[in-house]
C-alpha cells in the first residue's frame, strides 16, 4: 500500500512539472534548428501528451544480456555518456543506450514536459528497440525518470 500511495504522490507532483505555453525561449537561435512537436493537450490538459520519438545511440552487444541504458541530467545529452556507455559496451558485451530526453540534445521539442511523459517516452522506445527488460542509470533528472519508470513499470520477483 505505501509504494502505491509513493506513486500516486509522485504522479501528482510530477503532473504539475510543466514548461510555461511559451516553452523555454523558442526564439533562441539554438531551438530554431530542432523540430517542435505540436502538443497533444490542446492547452487544456483534456488529453494525456503522447510520447516522442527520442534521438538516441544504440552501441551493439549481446542480446541475451539485458542492455544498460543511460539517462542524462537537465540540460544534458546523450552525447554526456559516449566514454562510458563505449567502454561499458567493449567490457562487458552488453547493448548500451544514450537518449536524449525531449526538449534536449536532438530530441523534438514540446511543451509537455514532466516526469511521466518522461517515462512514457521511454516506455515507447525500449520495447520498439528490443531492450526489455534492461538496466537503467540516470543522473538527476535522468535518475528520476528511471526512478518513475522502475515505479510505474516493477514487477513483483517469481
Amino acid at each position: 500500500v505505501r509504494a502505491g500511495q509513493r506513486l500516486a504522490s509522485m504522479l501528482r507532483w510530477t503532473r504539475a512539472w510543466r514548461l510555461p505555453r511559451k516553452g523555454l525561449g523558442s526564439h533562441s537561435p539554438s531551438f530554431a534548428r530542432v523540430p517542435v512537436a505540436p502538443s497533444s493537450s490542446g492547452g487544456r490538459g483534456e488529453a494525456e501528451p503522447r510520447p516522442l520519438p527520442l534521438s538516441y545511440r544504440l552501441l551493439d552487444g549481446e542480446a541475451a544480456l539485458p542492455a544498460v541504458v543511460f539517462l542524462h541530467g537537465l540540460f544534458g545529452c546523450k552525447t554526456n555518456f559516449n566514454s562510458i556507455a563505449k567502454a561499458f559496451a567493449q567490457q562487458t558485451g552488453r547493448r548500451v543506450l544514450t537518449v536524449d530526453a525531449r526538449n534536449h540534445g536532438n530530441s523534438p521539442h514540446s511543451p509537455d514536459m514532466s516526469y511521466e511523459i518522461m517515462s512514457q517516452d521511454l516506455q515507447d522506445l525500449l520495447p520498439r528497440l528490443g531492450l526489455v527488460p534492461c538496466v537503467i542509470v540516470g543522473h538527476s533528472m535522468g535518475g528520476r525518470t528511471a526512478m518513475l519508470l522502475a515505479l510505474q513499470r516493477s514487477q513483483p520477483p517469481p
